[in-house]
């Protein structure tokens, strides 16, 4: 059998063994459907001289990953109704194998080796006993919902007979990744083994210990943990949960509102009517526009991102053993942490040695508030971090990450005397969210070598790095900056050199549309909560607060230089004015200082919108416009930007731009990203849209010529 290997030995002890042919980890697709029956079949034909089944997995380090989302991704999302009950009887088939298992009537045990996430532990959880390698590259959980999905395969049934609703919930609408000791306090695993030998070992003690052996739920008097849906201790969880679903969600993640509702709907029957309802659940996420949206995006873009698309082909992988940082300021501080806890030593260079210690401190800091970091692991990163105020500490290192302050002379000058210093092979990057990367190198000797890494505050948890390539960069400077940031953990994405680039011109354009509403006298509460309707993670108001009003006044007036120097005449535009009131009348310049948009108490946390901003932006009272105005206006302008992005050539890869926008700048992750939102919402129905906006509220709502050519074409963003 190509997939499923069954061994018993002289105790009639069988060993189960998982291992796809072909695959790098064992999945729910095709292959699974057909073997699975058959192995059940060859099990219970032998029944009787069986004494107990060890599952495992033939793959090192891989035990099982779950189902096949390529899959579900090509069936029809409206099938007719005789295929969408073809469709649900197909689901309850693929469930049958896990509930003969746990029927044969013998003791279970699964050793997990590695990632049992998804169908994976769906597997371990038909097993009575399951141990798990205590190693760093076991995780296990149900994260389905990170998809947009659920748990089909008996998960949901399985894991709140086992835990109790309330602790079964959140593991499951989370998504939860528990690392191997803490799967264990969860209660999601029973033991841990120092390596497979030692597991194999335990797992044959253990049944022949409990020839007995049966599921809680199957022992008498069992109860749910911690009440049925109508105990009176469960009242809070059934009363308010779904309140709570979609004040969290804004009814934006089916996902979570469908998982609630089969925690409880499962909880309330028998169990194979649980299983019946779980299965009707999870086809109707699996039949979801959003499930599509996110599938799409988390899934199969981010494993194009993951494997390398956008990296130049042909040159060799490499990993960075000596980084060296410029400016120990919150953003150097943070990447120097984030580098020295994954190994690479860092230089941290600063105006001097003092300012360079407190980059450092930076990084005391960050390991005292990581509950994961115990002291030797703390003093192991800190000892990586070497401060320094002298230029040619930097001299071995292989890759220099420019983190100064943002303005073009700084820059120029930090980069002429660091290339001096370093070796001719090494590569300069600039840390920059909108400067040109092209004109930056025109201070490097070694332009090739010059390159774009744009990082998110705080540098040290943002998952995104946006890679810049100018005029002049090299292929093997983009392989090492993108080889740079999978060793630091992060997810790359490629753009051309352009103002702006990408990340910044999207989000750009979802603040200007939110100070042109509060300059037009739009209620700030209505513009904020717009936002969150959408599925943005805060407003336009608050956003700029964080970024920094005073930083958007100090480009405002590099632009007016610009312009003024040109020989032309600056005209300020609505947004810009909403900026100089701001900060020159009001004296009002964003979170750091306590004052913005919002009112911010000492601990940095907004308490209030700033009173004045009706005295301020709408003396006369409020402007009254439908608020699916304001939410298209903060949605279909940054998408509109995107695609012009597109349009110009400077981001080829639409994954990096669904990527790009969601991990990067928040954009709503229900949608898929930014060209994965236009593709749900239908390419002639946004453009239509959008000509509706452009007529009320001017140009930047104007279809670019892509998105009508793609709609007459048929077309769709891949």
């Amino acid at each position: 059998m190509s997939y499923i290997t069954i061994k018993q030995d002289a105790d009639g002890i069988v060993e189960f063994i998982f291992d796809q042919k072909g695959k790098s980890v064992n999945v729910m697709g095709d292959e699974y459907a057909e073997a699975m029956p058959k192995a059940l079949d060859d099990l219970e034909s032998r029944r009787d001289s069986i004494t107990g089944i060890y599952i495992r997995s033939g793959k090192p380090g891989q035990f099982f990953a779950g189902g096949d989302i390529t899959q579900m991704l090509e069936m029809d999302l409206n099938p007719a109704p005789k295929e969408r009950q073809e469709m649900f009887e197909s689901l309850l088939q693929s469930k049958e194998p896990l509930r003969r298992l746990e029927a044969l009537g013998v003791p279970i045990v699964v050793g997990i080796n590695g990632a049992a996430l998804g169908g994976g532990y769906e597997i371990a959880l038909a097993c009575h006993y399951r141990i798990a390698l205590d190693s760093d590259k076991v995780q296990i959980g149900l994260p389905e919902a990170m998809l947009g999905l659920m748990p089909g395969a008996g998960g949901v049934v399985r894991l709140v007979r086992l835990l109790g609703m309330e602790k079964a919930l959140p593991l499951i609408a989370q998504g939860k990744r528990l690392r191997a000791a803490r799967a264990l306090e969860a209660g999601l695993i029973h033991e841990l083994a120092a390596d497979e030998e030692a597991m194999a070992r335990r797992a044959k003690e253990w049944i022949k210990a409990n020839p007995d052996a049966r599921q809680p739920w199957e022992e008498e008097g069992y109860t749910l943990p911690g009440g049925g849906p109508d105990d009176p201790s469960a009242q809070g969880l059934t009363y308010f949960g779904p309140v709570n679903v979609m004040n969290q969600t804004r009814g934006n993640m089916p996902a979570q509102q469908v998982i609630f509702a089969a925690v409880v709907d499962t909880a309330r029957v028998d169990y194979d009517t649980a299983h019946i309802i779980e299965a009707r659940y999870f086809q109707r996420l699996l039949l979801d526009q959003v499930s599509r949206n996110m599938m799409t995006a988390f899934f199969v873009q981010m494993n194009e991102l993951d494997a390398g698309a956008s990296r130049p082909a042909g040159i060799e992988k490499k990993k960075i053993k000596r980084l060296g940082i410029l400016g120990a300021g919150v953003m150097g501080a943070g990447i120097a942490f984030n580098a020295a806890k994954v190994g690479i030593e860092v230089v941290l260079k600063d105006l001097d040695q003092e300012r360079a210690e407190k980059g450092k401190a930076y990084a005391v800091k960050a390991c005292e508030r990581d509950r994961r970091i115990d002291e030797k692991a703390a003093e192991s990163i800190l000892a990586r971090i070497h401060p320094t105020g002298d230029v040619n500490d930097l001299a071995d290192c292989e890759l220099v990450i420019e983190a100064v302050f943002e303005d073009r002379g700084v820059k120029a000058a930090v980069t002429k005397e660091t290339e001096a210093a370093l070796k001719d092979t090494a590569i300069f990057a600039s840390n920059t969210s909108a400067l040109p990367i092209t004109e930056l190198a025109e201070a490097s000797v070694r332009p090739q070598n010059f390159i774009g890494m744009h990082f998110f505050s705080p540098a040290e948890r943002m998952p995104l790095v946006e890679i810049i390539t100018g005029a002049k960069t090299s292929d093997e400077a983009l392989a090492l900056a993108f080889d740079l940031s999978q060793q630091l953990g992060k997810k790359p994405i490629v753009v051309k050199d352009a103002p702006g680039f990408f990340t910044t011109r999207v989000i750009g354009q979802t603040i200007t549309q939110g100070q042109r509403m509060l300059a037009e006298g739009v209620n700030p509460s209505l513009i904020e909560n717009a936002a969150a309707f959408n599925g943005s993670p805060m407003g336009p108001l608050e956003t700029l607060d964080s970024i920094s009003i005073e930083t958007a006044y100090h480009a405002m007036n590099q632009t007016r230089a610009d312009i003024e120097a040109r020989g032309e005449t600056y005209s300020m535009a609505a947004e810009s004015e909403v900026i100089r009131v701001m900060v020159e009348d009001h004296k009002r310049i964003g979170q750091q200082s306590g004052a913005g948009f919002y009112d911010y108490n000492e601990k940095g946390k907004k308490t209030t919108t700033w009173p004045g901003l009706k005295e301020a932006f709408a003396p006369q009272g409020y402007t009254d416009i439908p608020f699916q105005d304001v939410r298209d206006r903060l949605l279909f302008a940054p998408v509109l930007e995107a695609i012009r992005i597109k349009e110009e050539g400077i981001i080829g890869s639409v994954a990096d731009g669904n990527i790009g926008s969601i991990m990067g700048i928040g954009f709503p992750p229900h949608t898929g990203g930014v060209y994965q939102c236009v593709n749900a919402y239908g390419l002639q129905a946004f453009a239509e849209r959008a000509a509706e906006l452009a007529e009320r509220y001017g140009e930047a709502f104007e279809p670019p010529q892509l998105l009508l050519d793609m709609a007459q074409s048929g077309e769709t963003f891949k």
